[in-house]
């Protein structure tokens, strides 16, 4: 990747779960393409998630920061537009912290970094045995190929979208809502909303105003700023399956 390239802002959410913090960025210390930085976006988690963050500052070969503001019930709209705030980036990639990228999945993100669209994905939902293995550090499946996950998927994933099946989240089979296909229609997030994986033009960012702070409980804020985005002229695109995101 070019040192030309814009720098991309990973924003990672937590709280209280260290255990996959450290899983998620010892998976993104394995990203060649840069230039990215990470903004770990805290929502009040206690000292074992700083000393997660602190041992990756010093391991990882990419800027890390640690924006965090203390626990006072569900504030992740707050946090994660402080984190905007924080990161030095042109585009933001907002990813929640127990979800892992599969290897390559920031390159297929900047491929899909194209004006006039944002970005959301798929995801993969581990069973709780292979999560117990990842967290172990027994395994890493964000480094398996697509054929590996083709073999085990039956055994290692509890669900995945009845919209495109096992195979349609990991390979292209019938899903060509790409943001350089601007002919077909917007892609929608066939489970779970934008959460998990969400990238957008700083710009675009900033005009919508960033995430609504007045929701303060869990589910629809991300589908929010979607909608806003939609609203403003932006269209909604998929990176491709390179950007499927594996869920603990």
């Amino acid at each position: 990747m070019s040192s030309a390239a814009p720098l991309l802002s990973v924003v990672v959410l937590t709280y209280e779960w260290p255990e996959a913090l450290d899983v998620a960025l010892r998976a993104l210390s394995e990203e060649e393409d840069q230039p990215f930085e990470v903004v770990v976006a805290d929502d009040g988690s206690g000292p074992a998630t700083a000393c997660v963050v602190e041992r990756w500052r010093s391991e990882l070969s990419v800027p890390l920061l640690h924006v965090r503001h203390e626990d006072r019930g569900w504030r992740k709209c707050r946090i994660v537009n402080l984190a905007a705030v924080a990161a030095r980036g042109d585009y933001l990639l907002f990813v929640d912290g127990d979800c892992l990228g599969r290897r390559g999945f920031l390159r297929a993100t900047r491929r899909g970094m194209l004006p006039g669209w944002f970005l959301a994905s798929k995801r993969l939902h581990l069973s709780p045995k292979l999560s117990d293995r990842v967290l172990c550090g027994e395994t890493a499946p964000w480094r398996w190929s697509t054929s590996r996950w083709l073999a085990l998927a039956p055994r290692e994933v509890v669900s995945t979208p009845r919209e495109t099946g096992r195979v349609g989240v990991l390979v292209p089979v019938r899903d060509r809502r790409r943001p350089w296909r601007p002919g077909l229609p917007d892609f929608a997030p066939p489970y779970d909303g934008y959460g998990f994986y969400f990238g957008v033009h700083r710009e675009d960012f900033e005009r919508v105003n960033g995430f609504d702070m007045r929701f303060t409980g869990w589910g629809g804020e991300d589908e929010d700023i979607a909608a806003r985005l939609r609203r403003s002229g932006t269209r909604c695109g998929w990176p491709g399956p390179g950007a499927t995101m594996l869920h603990l």
